[in-house]
Formats: C-alpha cells, structure tokens, sequence
C-alpha cells in the first residue's frame, strides 16, 4: 500500500468511527438527542437562521435533492413546527417559516447542539482544540469543494 492509500484507510476508519461515534448514522435523533432525523433539524436551524424560505433555497442550503427536501416539508408542517405560506411577490413560490412550536423546537437543537459539541470540545486537550476546529474547517471545505457529494 502506499502512504496515500494507508492515510487514506485510517481516515476512513476514524471517520466512520466519529460517524457512529456521533450517532450520524442513526435516522431517529440528532447527535446532541434531539428525537428527529438531522436532516429536519437542519432544516430548522436553516429556517431559524433566515427564514422565510423557499423550498429551492432550503434544497441548497441542505444539499439535499427536491423530493428529499419536499417529503420532509410535509413531515415538518405534519409535526406543526413549519407552514407553507405563498410570496407575495410570486404566487408560484411557496416559503416555509416555523410556526411557534417550530421556533421553540429549533431554539431547543441549537441549545443541545451547543451543550453537545462544548462538552465534546472540553474533552480535548485545550492545546489540540484550535487544531480540531481547523482541521474540522478544512473537511468541511473539501467536503463543500467534493463535485461527488452533488452527483
């Protein structure tokens, strides 16, 4: 094996490790255990973050495909944390927003969010906790550079 395939392997491995690790691959709650999928959380901390917003900008903001995103909508407005609301300015837009329930539910991931990656942080040595952070920047940027990821 070469030293590229090797790094590669143990990425890999500690990845898959941080994944589970994590419960990134549970379908059920967030890592911080909130009882929902990620992908609805994050969908509404993008709608906490700037809302109202359309089904194509939360599509782009969560990277996920139309159907995928329009199937969780309906689960959103069916759990009453999200309503689908025509704009103004054209008719044939729907915007999402949260309802109040919606808002209390997404102020609630983000606080077990912060409590969640804080306790994991205090676990580093504080003299690696800068490294972690900016190694997690530079994943994250080859991860938003991978033209696999959008295939």
């Amino acid at each position: 094996m070469t030293k590229n395939e090797v790094q590669a392997q143990v990425f890999q491995e500690q990845l898959m490790q941080f994944v589970r690790g994590l419960g990134l691959h549970r379908s059920d709650a967030t890592p911080c255990g909130f009882p929902v999928s990620l992908a609805e959380a994050c969908a509404l901390v993008a709608l906490r973050n700037e809302e109202p917003l359309s089904q194509r900008e939360l599509v782009r903001a969560l990277n996920l495909e139309k159907s995928t995103v329009s199937r969780m909508v309906v689960e959103l407005i069916d759990r009453g944390w999200v309503v689908r609301e025509r704009d103004v300015s054209d008719a044939r837009v729907q915007l999402m927003r949260r309802t109040p329930a919606g808002v209390t539910a997404s102020d609630a991931i983000v606080q077990a969010r912060n409590h969640r990656f804080g306790e994991l942080l205090e676990r580093i040595d504080p003299i690696r906790r800068q490294q972690v952070v900016d190694a997690m920047i530079v994943l994250a940027e080859a991860v938003s550079n991978d033209t696999m990821a959008t295939d």
